[in-house]
């Protein structure tokens, strides 16, 4: 008998063992996932792993565990497991999504960027996908979020987490702040190890708190009289007359169904009368949650999110007009800034006429960023990023303000933890100097907003600028960091120009070449700020703005070149406008039908002064004089303005 016959013989009862062993261990940790006990989950599949390491299948559970337990560095590796060994991605179609996803939100940019637009290739062949539209949207969101990484934080602001007696090692969400005391959500256990954050009860709910923020030593108090018998409450919202929505939420496995109810605080302290809004609000079998009490056109309005017929994808955003009882009679969905994913965590600022939300789809820095949209004229705008260090790679929701207070909540890197980094999430507090409200009759808009500048407005390059010497059509480089590279060259242009002249032309070339950067250089630059703003205001009256571009360059190359040259440049007008103030152009400009769209009219040399020196070795007069300087511009020749 063979010896290996004899081996297999006798490992066939360790082997039987192992797989029941295997198999219980995958059925124990599947249930523990399906409870959202990620951790407990993860542990298992990790022995399980251990039996069977070629296993993909158990790759794809724990990448996708990883993923819910917002362990973003594990959820990466093991989605790029999965990806490198199903490249094709027959088996795993959403791997490599995933792996951008999370390359994302451990902010890794430019690789993530990369795999996004490998995703929207692989997906191309059926442009009808969540997966093709939601690829094609991070390449956007990327490369807006690799754009604003460049100019960095807003410096003005300075974030920094609540203390201890707020923030704990599990999640906390900042809801408002009444009478002094600040209102939010705490997933806690009732009963758990503080040493080792171990829970020692299986009920583990959603409460509400409320805690005076300026004293340190303040514990939070649960509000108990609030929570029905096994069901988790959270986000809290104040009317005017002192009514207090929240949700209340059955949360079997951690997949919440909620209502919005509201009660009221008593002369003794408690609170009382619970009472539901009615079915115009809560459908049944629908996650109807996240209530915000506002006004919006004089009107009283309860903002709030749901999965309700009608929803795009996810959560959408709603609001519905409240009487003068406060019972809800109708409803609109805010179809202008919902989205295919999760809009959420709604805010209504009634100084400036903004409402702020959550999402994970527009153009952010990662999971979920907060988003503004400006209403006009009956009109929700198109959603623009508070920009950091308000947002992060990581999910920042619950925005709101109070005074000078602005809070939100996020499991950045910073917040306190027990196991994994960015668990869990903490109230963040910046202090945001406000407007005063606004009087009663006062225009929203004011009717002289900007100073008008007159067209067109020239602004001047570099030569061969922005990246010199390629035949590309696109750079990185925005107007203003073109503008910077070209000013620092100023002194050496006219050092240049004056070489090989006599002493009078020297001097009146390097003076003539002073005055154009003065009063031509200069003043492009200074028109171009003063004229975002016009173009921001009619964008903010719901118009839809086109920018006529035309673009030139000195003829000392050849034109074919030129064309090239001079698409670069209009792109990096288009480059600045995404930029700007902190990218809240970005929004108008994307889409099969932007609000702000810039027709070009590349130009190259067909319109330079035929006058103009093209001869490479003289290039005092080709490169460095004041009439081949001008001839490398583009010009705003139109703003057309297209009404709603």
């Amino acid at each position: 008998m063979s010896r290996f016959y004899l081996i297999g013989f006798l490992l066939l009862p360790y082997l039987s063992f192992s797989q029941a062993k295997l198999k219980d261990i995958l059925t124990f940790a599947d249930q523990q996932y399906q409870k959202g006990d990620y951790y407990y989950a993860l542990d298992y599949y990790q022995q399980a792993l251990v039996l069977d390491p070629e296993n993909l299948d158990l790759v794809w559970k724990i990448a996708e565990t990883n993923k819910a337990y917002k362990d973003y560095v594990q959820a990466e590796k093991y989605y790029a497991t999965v990806y490198t060994k199903d490249e094709d991605g027959e088996r795993y179609p959403d791997a490599l999504l995933n792996y951008a996803l999370m390359q994302k939100q451990n902010g890794k940019y430019k690789e993530a960027l990369e795999h996004f637009k490998t995703a929207k290739k692989m997906a191309s062949e059926d442009k009808s996908t969540y997966r093709y539209k939601k690829a094609a949207q991070e390449v956007e969101s990327t490369n807006w979020a690799l754009k604003q990484m460049k100019i960095g934080p807003d410096l003005g602001i300075q974030i920094h987490s609540l203390g201890e007696n707020i923030n704990s090692y599990d999640a906390e969400f900042g809801h408002t702040i009444h009478d002094g005391l600040l209102y939010f959500s705490s997933l806690k256990a009732d009963s758990m190890n503080e040493e080792i954050q171990e829970v020692y009860s299986p009920h583990y709910h959603t409460a509400l708190y409320e805690v005076n923020m300026e004293k340190e030593k303040d514990s939070a108090k649960k509000l108990r009289d609030l929570i029905p018998s096994g069901k988790s409450i959270g986000n809290g919202s104040f009317s005017g007359d002192g009514r207090f929505f929240y949700s209340v939420c059955s949360d079997k496995d951690f997949n919440y169904t909620c209502a919005i109810v509201f009660s009221q605080k008593g002369t003794d302290g408690k609170w009382h009368s619970l009472d539901s809004l009615n079915q115009v609000v809560n459908q049944t079998g629908v996650n109807t949650t996240m209530p915000h009490f506002s006004i919006l056109n004089k009107e009283q309005v309860l903002f709030f999110a749901s999965n309700r017929s009608g929803t795009k994808g996810g959560m959408d955003l709603w609001y519905t007009t409240l009487d003068k009882d406060g019972n809800p009679t109708s409803i609109e969905n805010i179809s202008s800034i919902n989205s295919l994913d999760h809009d959420i965590c709604p805010w209504f600022d009634t100084i400036e006429n903004r409402l702020y939300f959550s999402s994970s789809w527009h153009q952010g820095f990662g999971g979920q960023d907060i988003f503004y949209s400006e209403f006009r004229n009956g009109k929700f705008g198109a959603p623009i990023n508070v920009g950091i260090p308000l947002n992060s790679p990581a999910a920042d929701q619950y925005y709101f303000q109070s005074g000078d207070s602005t809070l939100v909540s996020s499991n950045r890197l910073g917040s306190l933890y027990a196991k994994n980094p960015t668990c869990c999430s903490d109230i963040y507090l910046a202090e945001i100097p406000r407007r005063k409200p606004i009087k009663p009759g006062t225009p929203l808009i004011s009717s002289v907003p900007y100073e008008t500048i007159k067209l067109p407005i020239r602004l001047y390059f570099e030569n061969d600028q922005p990246d010199a010497n390629t035949t590309s059509d696109f750079t990185n480089l925005s107007y203003v960091e073109s503008y910077q590279k070209y000013e620092a060259q100023f002194e050496t242009y006219k050092t240049k120009v004056a070489l090989q002249r006599d002493s009078a032309q020297a001097r009146q070339s390097a003076l003539a070449l002073q005055s154009f950067f003065e009063d031509e250089v200069q003043k492009g630059k200074s028109d171009l700020e003063k004229f975002t703003n016009q173009v921001w205001f009619e964008l903010q009256k719901g118009n839809r703005v086109q920018l006529m571009v035309q673009g030139f360059a000195s003829p000392l190359a050849k034109t074919d070149y030129n064309v090239h040259l001079t698409k670069r440049r209009i792109q990096s007008l288009k480059n600045y406008f995404e930029e700007v103030q902190q990218g809240r152009f970005g929004a108008y400009m994307i889409g099969d039908n932007p609000a702000l769209e810039f027709i070009e009219v590349p130009m190259g040399e067909f319109k330079a002064n035929k006058e103009t020196s093209d001869d490479y070795y003289d290039q005092k007069n080709s490169v460095y004089s004041k009439a081949a300087s001008q001839e490398r511009r583009i010009e705003i020749i139109e703003l057309r303005i297209i009404g709603q």
